[in-house]
């Protein structure tokens, strides 16, 4: 418990040193997860400025993708966060909300985004990843059972671990002719790189449960369904699931384009 602070401790430090010209970017910095860490790496591409942590309160900032969007307040340029849990609302109305993640993020807020989407479906349009596939499957599970799972991940399968770098993640998916994901941004990517995937059932002590699956599906033409499969049962019953690509229905270069102007709310 005291290594996984300090190392909580570390990684905000570290994103939250001052740089001349940064834009403030708010996301979720705990335990290593390539979802969460996709944040800084795909903003500061996207608006071609360093981007910084920025969590407080009250603080003008972009808040990002990730299931944060409790955390928005009136200092927020929303940008594609979405909701936990219907149950955790936002602290307060956004200065703007550029994107929500999807139609059921909206629903709950009542707010009316100009865009849907979680921001990872647009990571194609900034980083190309070669579809080079070397394993026939591979499992994503969900962070905390990392360690768990990996055990028991057959062995001519790719174990694809979420603390790994973003990018060692995403070049994992693309080596991989199908993927079976807990993760939601598993999901989300191999969906994005066109990776035939499947989706298993979140772990029972996941808040929210499945809303933030169904909020993403909302924006995709063809939503999946859960399956409960053990992990015990994984090589037997994983290769018979239903995998397929959902696509995403709206127009993803006005979009991107939307989120390269934010960098000019904030000063240099």
């Amino acid at each position: 418990m005291l290594f996984r602070k300090f190392v909580k401790l570390q990684r905000q430090y570290r994103w939250s040193l001052p740089v001349r010209g940064s834009v403030p970017l708010h996301w979720h910095v705990g335990t290593p997860n390539f979802g969460d860490d996709f944040n800084p790496l795909f903003f500061s591409k996207v608006m071609d400025r360093r981007v910084r942590l920025s969590r407080r309160r009250g603080d003008i900032r972009i808040l990002g993708m990730g299931s944060i969007l409790s955390s928005a307040d009136g200092g927020c340029h929303v940008a594609g966060s979405g909701l936990l849990d219907p149950a955790l609302p936002p602290r307060g109305n956004a200065e703007q909300v550029v994107a929500l993640r999807g139609e059921l993020s909206a629903s709950k807020t009542g707010w009316r985004p100009e865009y849907l989407g979680d921001p990872a479906v647009l990571l194609p349009l900034v980083y190309d990843c070669e579809k080079k596939a070397r394993y026939r499957f591979g499992f994503l599970p969900h962070h905390r059972e990392a360690k768990v799972s990996s055990g028991h991940v057959p062995d001519d399968w790719l174990f694809i671990n979420p603390a790994w770098p973003p990018l060692k993640v995403l070049e994992s998916i693309c080596g991989c002719e199908r993927l079976v994901s807990r993760s939601l941004h598993g999901l989300i990517l191999a969906d994005a790189y066109q990776i035939p995937n499947a989706w298993i059932h979140p772990l029972p002590e996941m808040t929210g449960g499945i809303f933030k699956y169904e909020d993403y599906y909302s924006t995709m033409n063809h939503a999946k369904l859960s399956a409960s499969v053990p992990l015990t049962r994984l090589g037997a019953d994983g290769p018979a699931l239903d995998f397929f690509v959902s696509q995403y229905r709206f127009e993803k270069p006005a979009y991107l384009a939307r989120l390269r102007n934010l960098a000019s709310s904030f000063g240099r």
